[in-house]
């Protein structure tokens, strides 16, 4: 039996290093999951349903349905923006060179988003399991 991506979403966050607050949804989170053509059984698709964002550490806010403070998944030039960090940096979803979608980061200060070469659940998950010290 297939699990469903918000299961895994709580087992990361319940084994994370870091404290991981998960903030109550918005009523929006439906209505924006199929307005980005989310698939539900995603990670991005379980957190923009079942929360108004996560913030890992106090440091990198995960945007989900939008909560106070926190903006929702949004489209911004092309790209899912899908999370930020407090120092400024900035994670978008987009289609690379090689034409998959991956996390794209956009470092405070330049122009150009660098691809990480991750999908959304593989960025997301390193991020809640201890790689935020390394970015």
């Amino acid at each position: 039996m297939k699990k469903s991506a918000w299961e895994a979403v709580t087992r990361s966050v319940a084994e994370s290093p870091y404290p991981v607050t998960v903030l109550e949804p918005s009523s929006a989170g439906p209505s924006l999951v199929a307005a980005l053509g989310i698939d539900v059984d995603s990670w991005l698709g379980a957190v923009v349903l079942h929360t108004g964002g996560l913030v890992v550490d106090g440091r990198l806010r995960v945007f989900g349905s939008g909560s106070a403070g926190l903006p929702a998944v949004h489209v911004e030039g092309g790209r899912t923006v899908v999370a930020e960090h407090v120092r400024g940096d900035r994670y978008a979803l987009a289609v690379t060179g090689k034409g998959r979608l991956a996390v794209h980061q956009l470092d405070r200060g330049l122009s150009e988003w660098e691809s990480l070469n991750l999908g959304y659940r593989n960025w997301l998950g390193a991020m809640i399991a201890g790689s935020l010290d390394e970015c």
